[in-house]
């Protein structure tokens, strides 16, 4: 009978579909998984805080992502992985740019000063915030308040200063969203 037979085709074509699917999601999460359990030693070299943030600013704009950045002193210089400071101001900018989608106004600005004996580099945005019972789970892997979030990010940024002797924290009130990473200078 060709409509049972139809009706069973779909059938299994939708399993398939929903193998298919469980996969790609699963080999997603193995490749971040990897990307956190994998994440090489710091080669650090000194890096020009202003000239970086100059950069990424350029970079950045072409995503329609604009923020400010201040450097204190000037020519202040961070001894660390140039690549992994990059990946992690980059992904603190960009949850900050979702968070400030759809309010007005916007301001995401950088914070890149010297402190004792530490460097701190903080990102604010003046986005949604993030509800109290979130921020002691935020940089938690896999943990997301985003619907098609990969819960990677904040964790990623948190090996990344950890790797470097640092730590990562987060302020957060009603009108503002503050990441600060702590280098040991």
């Amino acid at each position: 009978d060709k409509e049972e037979e139809s009706e069973e085709y779909k059938i299994m074509q939708q399993a398939m579909e929903a193998i298919h699917r469980r996969s790609v999601g699963l080999l997603s999460f193995v490749e971040n998984y990897r990307k956190l359990t994998r994440l090489p030693q710091p080669v650090r070299q000194p890096i020009a805080l202003r000239l970086m943030l100059t950069s990424l600013q350029q970079l950045t704009s072409s995503y329609g992502l604009t923020f400010s950045f201040n450097v204190y002193p000037d020519q202040l210089i961070l001894n660390a992985d140039k690549g992994m400071v990059e990946q992690l101001l980059l992904n603190l900018l960009k949850n900050a740019k979702e968070a400030c989608e759809g309010i007005e106004n916007t301001a995401i600005s950088v914070m890149a000063e010297k402190v004792g004996n530490s460097i701190k580099i903080s990102v604010s945005d003046n986005g949604q915030g993030i509800v109290p019972e979130a921020r002691d789970k935020i940089f938690i892997p896999f943990y997301s308040t985003k619907a098609k979030g990969s819960g990677i990010g904040l964790s990623l940024c948190k090996q990344i200063a950890l790797r470097h002797g640092g730590k990562i924290f987060l302020n957060s009130d009603n009108s503002v969203t503050r990441f600060t990473t702590v280098f040991p200078d």
